[in-house]
């Protein structure tokens, strides 16, 4: 099995590449997302790519990436039931990452059937199937930052800022998540709520670990009160 491919692209075009190992004389064919990261590569350039092996009984397909946390997505994304390599493919092409990973750590199935390709039931197994696996994967430090600040972001926008919904920011560990629900619990305003959690999360106080979710009910409490 190839899992990475180190050399030079011999040529770029149509969500595909040839690479050529270094030291190689074997050009491998690479299918690539079609997404706006992937437009700048050309040919003679260097290549770095992290790869996955499809071995179907008449073909060995090669799927490669330009880091090793977006090839982990797409191996994710094969783990839903009805999800092949070329719909795995498909779905990131058509949807950047820190979208997609707000989507389904956000449970909002509605902004993936805007996706072309991508129907209700395709966006419930989706949400459904992956979103406790993204949530372990941000609690361990396994998503890269920049996804998590782009999707808390997005979140943020839909939800129209920090009197809106808790989905913006409530993905960022499952104790915040969990906090949310028991304040609501308790009685008080999810609009109220998800305001002071967002102010907490934001301003990441020294002394609360976000990790535990009766710490943050109790600096959430804090601000309540």
């Amino acid at each position: 099995m190839i899992g990475y491919l180190n050399g030079k692209f011999l040529e770029v075009s149509d969500g595909k590449a040839v690479v050529i190992p270094t030291g190689s004389g074997i050009g491998y064919s690479v299918a690539l997302p079609f997404s706006t990261r992937y437009e700048t590569l050309t040919a003679g350039a260097p290549a770095e790519l992290w790869v996955h092996s499809h071995v179907r009984e008449d073909a060995f397909d090669l799927y490669g990436f330009l880091s090793r946390e977006e090839k982990e997505i797409f191996l994710t994304l094969l783990t839903v039931n009805g999800i092949g390599p070329k719909g795995a493919l498909g779905i990131l092409s058509k949807v950047e990452i820190p979208t997609l990973v707000q989507a389904i750590l956000g449970d909002d199935q509605e902004a993936l059937t805007e996706v072309p390709g991508i129907g209700k039931k395709t966006a419930e197994r989706v949400v459904v199937e992956l979103r406790d696996s993204l949530r372990k994967k941000a609690e361990n430090g396994q998503l890269p930052t920049e996804w998590l600040r782009a999707a808390a972001a997005a979140g943020a926008a839909a939800s129209g800022g920090a009197g809106g919904s808790a989905k913006g920011f409530a993905f960022a560990t499952v104790a915040f998540r969990d906090a949310k629900d028991a304040l609501v619990g308790l009685g008080y305003r999810e609009q109220e709520v998800a305001a002071v959690l967002k102010k907490i999360h934001d301003l990441k106080a020294p002394a609360l670990n976000s990790s535990k979710t009766e710490e943050v009910v109790k600096q959430a409490l804090k601000e309540l009160r």
